[in-house]
């Protein structure tokens, strides 16, 4: 279970925080009201990080190109674009992209939301 702590709380109990989250326990730390920063163990960020590398690995034996995930890991590209071009080679999805492209031009504009 995930607790949301504030960065007040967070700095007067620091040490116990530290042992819940060795112990397996996850934290939300939050400021104003806006989620800032995850405490988690450092088993659960070894966990994060090999599944990285795993789509990673999967992404480019599926064919995509080193650059897009470089550009997506840096955060400059969204995570979706992962699959991009991964069709290129397929004669029934060659067209997927404009087709995509023509159904969202023919959609009514959506309402705005407010926050």
């Amino acid at each position: 279970m995930t607790q949301t702590i504030n960065v007040v709380e967070t700095k007067s109990r620091f040490s116990d925080y530290l042992s819940r989250t060795a112990a397996g326990e996850r934290f939300i730390i939050q400021r104003r009201g806006r989620q800032l920063a995850a405490l988690i163990s450092v088993d659960d960020l070894a966990q994060l990080e090999r599944a990285r590398a795993m789509m990673r690995r999967l992404a480019l034996s599926l064919g995509q190109t080193p650059e897009i995930l470089d550009k997506i890991e840096a955060g400059e590209i969204h995570p979706a674009m992962a699959a991009f071009g991964l069709w290129a080679d397929e004669d029934d999805l060659a067209d997927l992209a404009d087709a995509i492209r023509a159904n969202r031009d023919v959609q009514p504009p959506r309402p705005a939301v407010e926050l």
